[in-house]
């Protein structure tokens, strides 16, 4: 009920709100919101296959939303830590295999 509703407003609503406005300015923070959006768009893939494994979880919902803001708070740039040190290594070896057979 409510935490969900809150996971999804602060999991959406505010990073929108900063891509829109990174999208409209000169500032150099547009990385942060789209490697924000790869990282997020990974976990709610995942949590939709293995969405079993969230009930195992005590307060799963509760974690999510600091893992949330820890992923999109500029001081903390959470999201580059999780793509840079998770994704970046099996994602970049893959697309590179990838595009090498369609060349």
């Amino acid at each position: 009920g409510g935490a969900k509703l809150l996971v999804d407003l602060l999991g959406f609503v505010y990073p929108a709100y900063m891509s829109f406005k990174s999208m409209e300015s000169s500032a150099s923070d547009d990385t942060q919101w789209l490697t924000y959006w790869v990282v997020f768009s990974f976990f709610s893939i995942t949590e939709s296959v293995f969405g079993f494994v969230t009930l195992l979880i005590p307060m799963y919902f509760w974690l999510k939303i600091a893992i949330i803001v820890w992923m999109w708070y500029p001081a903390t740039r959470g999201a580059q830590t999780i793509y840079e040190q998770l994704l970046r290594p099996v994602i970049v070896p893959f697309l590179e295999k990838v595009s090498g057979k369609t060349e």
